[in-house]
């Protein structure tokens, strides 16, 4: 049986007179206990501007079935920053975990945000996405996620911008969002009765999925530069065999959301863009020898094609199954 608690406190510094918004961040963690405490720390210092208030609540998901977060994460249950809710998942899998999310927020919800526990935010994050929404009336708002590497990173993999995310112009409308620094209309995904999709439960890419479904049902997202997140690049993925291989699972992600949701058209499309993207690459491969960074995208045409061919023929790379492999 799922366990869950909730630790309650009024929010700190709400405009007197002005009805706040009920925020709620949903942060999945798996025995990453460090990680999940800056996060939580950090959350406190939240910058509350008065045209703009909220009531916020955390919502921490710990998917080890044992429970492992519970006594890290009930020490910030009394702060006044925010309310607390602790729920254990026991299914392992993300997408279990971010729909163990969604239900468990609070009656009454306006706003839904996920963040990752190996990430934490500026501390004007949630003004910033706030204010971006305000400013276009989005149902979403996302934003960037910047690098921090440990010490002593392999130069090529830094030069290659291997970790770098795309980057938009502030405020601008774009087609995707994912689930590492979001902010979403929680009512009306509600009322599209959207879930992370279970079948996909190691692959990855769920949020990808999710947030294409929601674009196709006529959500609008909106990019907030100023709602910075900061994401620890752990020494274990600065190799090649990680990077190969997390090109390799996008791409794959790709054509298995296709399979599972998208059409015949669709999936012809989505194998004969992977194919003209792996001949791109291995055009371009020789620049390896010369420019990092054209030399990694090259090998990211190359794999990400590989990836997408493969899953419309049936392959499905589970990166977060235990001693996965290609």
């Amino acid at each position: 049986m799922n366990q869950q608690e909730t630790f309650s406190q009024s929010s700190a510094g709400m405009a007197a007179g002005a009805a706040p918004l009920k925020i709620a961040v949903g942060v999945l963690t798996y025995r990453r206990l460090d990680g999940i405490a800056k996060l939580l720390d950090v959350m406190t210092r939240q910058i509350r501007h008065p045209a703009r208030p909220f009531h916020l609540t955390m919502v921490v998901v710990d998917n080890d079935a044992a429970g492992s977060a519970k006594a890290t994460v009930e020490g910030f249950g009394q702060t006044g920053a925010y309310d607390l809710i602790y729920v254990v998942e026991q299914n392992q899998g993300i997408p279990f975990a971010r729909n163990r999310a969604l239900d468990s927020a609070p009656p009454g919800t306006d706003l839904f945000c996920f963040l990752d526990d190996d990430e934490w935010p500026v501390d004007g994050w949630l003004d910033a996405m706030l204010e971006t929404r305000e400013k276009n009336r989005a149902d979403c708002v996302y934003g960037p996620v910047q690098p921090v590497y440990p010490e002593n990173p392999p130069e090529y993999f830094i030069k290659a911008r291997v970790f770098e995310r795309k980057k938009n112009m502030d405020g601008q409308r774009i087609g995707y969002a994912a689930s590492n620094n979001v902010m979403f209309d929680y009512p009306l995904i509600r009322s599209w009765n959207l879930r992370f999709e279970e079948k996909m439960r190691f692959t990855g890419g769920t949020d990808y999925l999710f947030f294409n479904q929601a674009i196709r049902r006529g959500m609008q997202i909106f990019w907030a530069d100023k709602a910075l997140v900061h994401d620890i690049v752990p020494a274990n993925r600065m190799t090649w065999k990680w990077v190969l291989q997390r090109q390799y699972r996008l791409g794959n992600t790709f054509a298995v959301s296709e399979v599972l949701h998208g059409n015949l058209r669709r999936r012809i499309y989505r194998a004969a863009y992977g194919a003209t993207r792996v001949v791109l690459g291995l055009v371009m491969l020789p620049a390896i020898l010369i420019s990092p960074y054209w030399g990694m995208r090259a090998l990211t045409h190359v794999l990400r094609g590989a990836g997408m061919v493969n899953g419309i023929l049936g392959h499905a790379y589970q990166e977060y199954k235990p001693n996965a492999a290609l």
